[in-house]
């Protein structure tokens, strides 16, 4: 640490105890400050990486940052809990956008999107959405192998099977279809090894 920067980390140290009592006693006073400390965090690092376009990992913090503050400002709640993942996810987005060679960034983008969106339909109206999951990392996979990631085609394909197992319809279907498959599959290969005989 360089000469004289120890003050800064001291004082950010106090500051965060003093928020964190504030809260554990709470006063929402506490989580409001520290709400707005997060933004400051966030708006930090994409200000940081506005003067410097070699810190494109400091988008993701930044985006972060912002979505937990947010969330801490908001309070509780299904909102507050899917603006965090939400502020994650676009950070990973932007970091693709900024730099179209990190097509990993995608990946983690499109997971934390995915259950942002699952936490506020299941938080907001009370429905199940956990099949969603699948759906968004199917569309994930999916575009990363549009985006020329030819792998990608059999992990999108492979998360659709628990989908179609958890499905209602799927699973009557599959309850026939699985059985037919077999016994067609057994047939054809009877048939080529008696035709050769």
């Amino acid at each position: 640490m360089a000469k004289g920067g120890g003050w800064v980390l001291g004082l950010t140290l106090v500051l965060l105890g003093v928020l964190l009592l504030l809260q554990n006693l709470g006063l929402a006073l506490g989580r409001v400050l520290l709400g707005v400390l997060l933004l400051g965090g966030g708006g930090g690092f994409l200000v940081a990486y506005g003067q410097d376009r070699g810190l494109w990992w400091a988008l993701i913090p930044g985006f972060g940052l912002l979505g937990l503050g947010l969330a801490l400002l908001l309070g509780e709640g299904a909102v507050s809990g899917a603006l965090f993942l939400l502020g994650l996810g676009l950070g990973f987005w932007a970091v693709f956008a900024v730099h179209r060679d990190h097509w990993w960034a995608v990946i983690p983008g499109g997971v934390l999107l995915t259950l942002a969106l699952v936490a506020l339909v299941e938080g907001l109206l009370g429905v199940e959405a956990g099949w969603f999951l699948f759906v968004g990392l199917a569309l994930t996979f999916g575009l990363l192998f549009f985006l020329g990631q030819r792998w990608a085609l059999w992990p999108a394909l492979g998360v659709l099977v628990p989908l179609g197992l958890a499905s209602e319809g799927l699973k009557g279907l599959l309850a026939y279809a699985f059985p037919l498959a077999l016994v067609g599959a057994g047939a054809y290969l009877l048939w080529r090894s008696v035709g050769k005989g």
